[in-house]
């Protein structure tokens, strides 16, 4: 559907997000410890403010220092954007030889993109000698920086299959068929390099058996190579400079040795990206320098997507100085109406720190993004306490506070929750019309066994009808795309 702009947007950062997990799932059986290079690439969250320079692969083994950039993709194809006019942004900006591109294909699923099982790897640098068989696609949104994609030729076959033979010239394979006997296809090579041999098998949509790279890359030698922060922070590059600063704090080898450095390289580094996770790392390893750094690019009068990448840095720390700072942050007058209060927010929760109690105070916030990001922050593994907080604001009635809590509760939507506001129903007749509404929004099955034939069930079986998954209209994806469809009423 056209109007759904939106959506479309967050299902390619899914998609994206949901690559990079299962790229590094792949990574880890092979004996890899990949770590985010590039904060939040293997998250869908949208921030508006994020910081811009310092252009870096997705994922860096702290093990082996293999750098790999990922790529999603719904028709697999060996494709990268591109802005041949924009250094900063060309295809392979930031990236060595030796860097590695996972390509994935990514399909539908009941809830949304499903990555294949396994990615495809190529080296950056045969895909930089085989660039002159590449070809630009027209440009991408205005708002995409007139980025285009570049895609190499390449073969994907769109069935199952085995290989028969294969020459210079032509690949001849064996395509399974539903319900029909094997049909044999054949592929003119036309310059191409074949990546599969006679007797191979071969996945539909998921496997290249040829393309323009000379060959795929093979990780497993990266396995026998040291990787050594410590002695790549001296590096001319800052990509390496960063590498080797963020690794370090995943390796706990370095760590006695580590503290120094990292301090001393605040005195000295010009990238104020670097600088600035190396005092991340710092912090990490309870360095009281490192985390006046941080405070300091905060709280100071430097750029906003900096401060902001702080205060992500925070979110990762799981350390007190981290939550202290975070909920400095979050009550802040000097950043109201600045979404690093959400940030902050967004730290403190599920994709944090898990302190859910701290989120309590702004679920009714007044700035509603503020709101927002609170309540989205609490996980299925509140704990009671936490939930018992929540329900005693429900019970109150207050007009801000209430409705708050009723959708932070589903939210969580844990049995626990089920359990508190049957409690809450049974014990206070009087003021409970907040609590049915509630229980009204949990899981109609849940709710349905939970209270088999109690009096309640009788009086919520209405709510259960509409409730979120009880009916064809109930479900998320219907109930996004009315809301779309309704405004378009001029």
């Amino acid at each position: 559907m056209g109007f759904k702009v939106d959506s479309s947007f967050l299902r390619f950062l899914t998609m994206g997000a949901r690559g990079v997990h299962r790229v590094s799932d792949e990574l880890r059986s092979m004996g890899f410890e990949p770590i985010e290079l590039e904060r939040y690439c293997g998250s869908n969250k949208i921030w508006a403010t994020k910081v811009k320079r310092l252009r870096l692969p997705d994922l860096l083994c702290a093990k082996t220092g293999l750098r790999l950039e990922v790529r999603a993709k719904s028709d697999l194809k060996i494709r990268m954007s591109d802005a041949p006019n924009n250094p900063d942004r060309i295809w392979d900006a930031g990236l060595t030889d030796e860097d590695v591109v996972a390509l994935i294909a990514c399909g539908d699923g009941p809830d949304g993109p499903v990555p294949a099982d396994r990615a495809v790897y190529f080296t950056v640098g045969s895909l930089r000698e085989s660039v002159g068989q590449s070809k630009l696609g027209a440009p991408k949104s205005a708002s995409e920086g007139a980025e285009r994609d570049r895609t190499w030729p390449a073969t994907v076959p769109s069935r199952p299959g085995r290989v028969l033979s294969v020459t210079e010239q032509k690949l001849v394979i064996m395509m399974e068929r539903d319900e029909k006997a094997p049909r044999k296809q054949t592929y003119t090579l036309n310059g191409k390099h074949t990546y599969v041999a006679p007797g191979d098998t071969f996945e539909a949509e998921v496997t290249f058996l040829a393309g323009a790279p000379e060959s795929m890359a093979d990780l497993r030698p990266h396995l026998d190579r040291a990787y050594s922060p410590l002695d790549e922070i001296s590096s001319e590059d800052a990509v390496d400079r960063y590498s080797a600063v963020k690794a370090i704090r995943f390796r706990p080898d370095l760590h006695a040795r580590a503290v120094s450095v990292l301090e001393g390289l605040l005195d000295t580094e010009g990238e104020l990206r670097v600088a600035l996770e190396a005092a991340g790392s710092a912090s990490a390893l309870e360095s009281a320098r490192g985390q006046d750094y941080v405070s300091a690019v905060i709280w100071g009068d430097g750029p906003a997507d900096l401060s902001m990448e702080a205060i992500l840095i925070l979110t990762e720390l799981g350390t007190q100085f981290a939550r202290d700072e975070l909920l400095r942050v979050a009550g802040a007058n000097e950043f109201k109406g600045d979404e690093r209060r959400q940030a902050a927010l967004w730290g403190l929760g599920k994709a944090g720190l898990g302190a859910y109690a701290e989120l309590i105070p702004f679920i009714g916030d007044e700035e509603e993004n503020v709101a927002y990001h609170a309540i989205a922050g609490f996980g299925p593994d509140t704990p009671s306490d936490v939930i018992q907080t929540l329900v005693e604001l429900l019970l109150t009635g207050d007009p801000q506070n209430a409705p708050a809590a009723s959708e932070t509760l589903h939210v969580i939507g844990s049995p626990e929750v089920l359990r508190h506001l049957t409690n809450a129903a049974e014990s206070n007749a009087g003021v409970r019309d907040w609590v049915l509404a509630t229980i009204g929004r949990l899981s109609p099955d849940m709710v349905r066994s939970h209270l088999q034939g109690t009096p309640l069930l009788d009086q919520l079986a209405p709510m259960l009808l509409v409730s979120e998954g009880a009916n064809w209209l109930s479900s998320e994806s219907a109930m996004t795309d009315m809301a779309f469809l309704l405004k378009q009423n001029i």
